[in-house]
């Protein structure tokens, strides 16, 4: 697969806001957060189903990008863990390429440090991509905190075309 016209989908999944970025080839073509609702957990899941399914239909990507979640004790990420199994077995019906990346990994190989804050990850980003430097500065925190699952999937995506499509 040339890196040069590949169509990347990069997700960074959350049970509230998701992470997109659309590559073409080397080229970002689109980049957002999707905010994922429903009161219930099923209704998130059905949700998050339901617009993975939309943007792989718009997008027609080859490769499926998918930050791994982290496991712990709680609710909360039981149903992120169920939330990203989906989208990897859905990109899988779907026949793409599906890769998948721990935030460390991607953070070690973005910033150089496994262990760097999201602000770090985003001012890296934005040093690639100067018109992302937008959602960088907000005048709210919470704004900042948002537009971090943009700047995850971006990033995502990057490592994916560095890496030539390999898991690592």
């Amino acid at each position: 697969m040339s890196k040069h016209n590949t169509r990347i989908l990069a997700i960074d999944p959350g049970i509230r806001y998701t992470g997109i970025a659309f590559f073409d080839g080397e080229r970002l073509i689109y980049q957002g957060v999707c905010v994922i609702k429903g009161e219930l957990p099923n209704e998130r899941l059905a949700y998050g189903r339901k617009t993975i399914l939309r943007l792989i239909k718009d997008l027609r990507p080859q490769v499926l990008v998918v930050e791994k979640a982290f496991f712990a004790n709680n609710r909360r990420s039981a149903l992120l863990n169920v939330f990203v199994d989906e989208i990897t077995s859905i990109g899988k019906r779907k026949g793409l390429r599906v890769i998948s990346y721990a935030p460390t990994t991607v953070r070690k190989f973005i910033c150089g440090d496994g262990w760097a804050d999201k602000r770090t990850l985003s001012e890296v980003i934005v040093s690639k991509y100067p018109e992302l430097k937008v959602y960088l500065t907000q005048d709210r925190a919470w704004k900042e905190r948002y537009h971090q699952n943009m700047f995850d999937a971006v990033a995502l995506g990057l490592m994916a075309l560095s890496t030539g499509y390999e898991e690592t």
